[in-house]
């Protein structure tokens, strides 16, 4: 898969512009602020119907305008095009044909997005960690997403029962029982998948991850819970008394946590920033495997700012690593002009485009 042109009309800081890119590899060069990542976060918002970097579509509109529209051709012969309206209209389109839902798009256009903001996967909380699994789940498989909708659905209802009870004497214990039998359900068969499909992304984690740093540090990730496969609703019951004072449910797999470890330690703690670079990166291409082996489609790849913290050692052994493997179409995004200049010598074919202001001219 790859996209071989982009219209973007008033995203972020570009009014207007149509580019034509290589089906092999892109070089964005500019400087700090010039729009390199607004124009790969265009990219990925055809992918995912969302910014990679703002939680809010109307952060993503050029000042002073009232929307956005971002259009997309692609190799598959289908083009995709999303609009935003101020204050909250969004619309996805394929072919021109409106989704009824934005989740029906999901998985259509897979793509990996590593940027400097994915180090928050390492430093920040677990919710983090989860939605980057939660979305690669998704898009491999439809009854997952289902189930994760559903659970969350089921989830916020409950709280806000709990919440609304001033006394715990009070709660209805039958009425509690109808979501807890719902949420039993949901929770086995959302942490069997994540259990399942971790032990085959590890498959895959540990062969880029010896790869990348040639061997050096043992990289692993592992799933933790605290929902087992042995809970009925009684765990409910029993927690009751605590999710009345703390008001939420404490029980379920809305807590679980991935931990990204290097040598049976915690990446976080003991990690240089080369190292948890490398981990990171080690991830998204992980992903980037599980996307292309479950759809069966080769997912594109945007590469924002990918040698800041590698030193030329590991940048060398990057580079040598996605010349030497099946990538489809690649993006990178830098701002040296030392660094331009070795791209070039070292990647062939490569398609050069000048980043400035928003206005973008090929080489």
């Amino acid at each position: 898969m790859h996209i071989d042109k982009i219209k973007i009309n008033n995203f972020k800081n570009y009014i207007s512009s149509e580019v034509k890119f290589s089906n092999k590899i892109n070089f964005l060069f500019g400087k700090n602020g010039s729009g390199k990542t607004n124009l790969l976060d265009a990219i990925y918002y055809l992918s995912y119907g969302k910014s990679a970097i703002n939680n809010f579509d109307s952060d993503n509109v050029l000042a002073k305008e009232s929307f956005f529209r971002i259009e997309g051709d692609y190799s598959n012969n289908n083009s995709y095009t999303c609009t935003f309206e101020q204050p909250n209209v969004k619309k996805i389109f394929e072919n021109n044909e409106k989704y009824l839902k934005v989740k029906d798009h999901l998985g259509k256009i897979p793509l990996v997005f590593i940027t400097p903001y994915d180090i928050n996967l390492i430093r920040n909380y677990s919710s983090e960690r989860r939605k980057f699994f939660d979305q690669l789940f998704s898009q491999i498989d439809k009854n997952y997403l289902n189930n994760l909708i559903a659970y969350n659905r089921l989830l916020k209802q409950r709280n806000t029962y709990i919440k609304s009870i001033s006394n715990l004497d009070d709660i209805d214990n039958n009425y509690l029982k109808v979501y807890d039998e719902k949420l039993i359900q949901l929770n086995n068969s959302i942490h069997s998948f994540r259990e399942s499909e971790l032990e085959k992304f590890n498959e895959s984690f540990n062969h880029v991850s010896n790869e990348l740093n040639n061997s050096k540090n043992n990289f692993n990730v592992y799933y933790s819970s605290n929902f087992n496969k042995e809970m009925n609703c009684d765990i409910y019951e029993k927690y009751l008394e605590k999710d009345f004072y703390t008001k939420k449910t404490n029980i379920g797999i809305h807590n679980d946590d991935y931990s990204f470890m290097m040598n049976n330690k915690l990446i976080k703690r003991i990690g240089s920033q080369g190292q948890q670079k490398t981990f990171i990166i080690s991830l998204k291409l992980s992903e980037f495997y599980l996307l292309k082996k479950k759809l069966l489609i080769t997912p594109i790849l945007l590469l924002d700012d990918i040698f800041h913290k590698l030193d030329d050692t590991k940048i060398n052994t990057f580079v040598k690593y996605i010349l030497g493997n099946n990538f489809s179409q690649i993006f990178i995004s830098d701002s040296l002009e030392d660094r331009l200049h070795k791209m070039k010598k070292i990647i062939h074919p490569i398609k050069i485009f000048n980043i400035d202001k928003g206005i973008i001219n090929e080489e």
